[in-house]
């Protein structure tokens, strides 16, 4: 899901034994901060300069589901 015009994509990736669900209302609000957040912007610009997209991968848990670790990349708008 794109959040707004930057290019920032999020991504929600799940073990192939856990269930998928989408993510809640608090989540998508808290990655949207986490996207326009002071730390990010350089990355962000830097990024948007070099013509590549900021993705931030959510990893969850095989067990419960439950987020584990957020990833941050930028990649060529090719494979975005």
């Amino acid at each position: 899901m794109k959040p707004n015009k930057t290019s920032v994509e999020f991504r929600f990736r799940h073990p192939a034994v856990a269930a998928k669900k989408p993510p809640s209302r608090a989540m998508t609000e808290a990655l949207q901060r986490l996207s326009e957040a002071e730390e990010m912007r350089q990355f962000t610009a830097k990024a948007e300069s070099q013509n590549r997209t900021v993705v931030v991968e959510v990893f969850h848990s095989a067990e419960d589901g439950h987020p584990l670790l957020i990833h941050t990349a930028a990649v060529s708008r090719k494979r975005a």
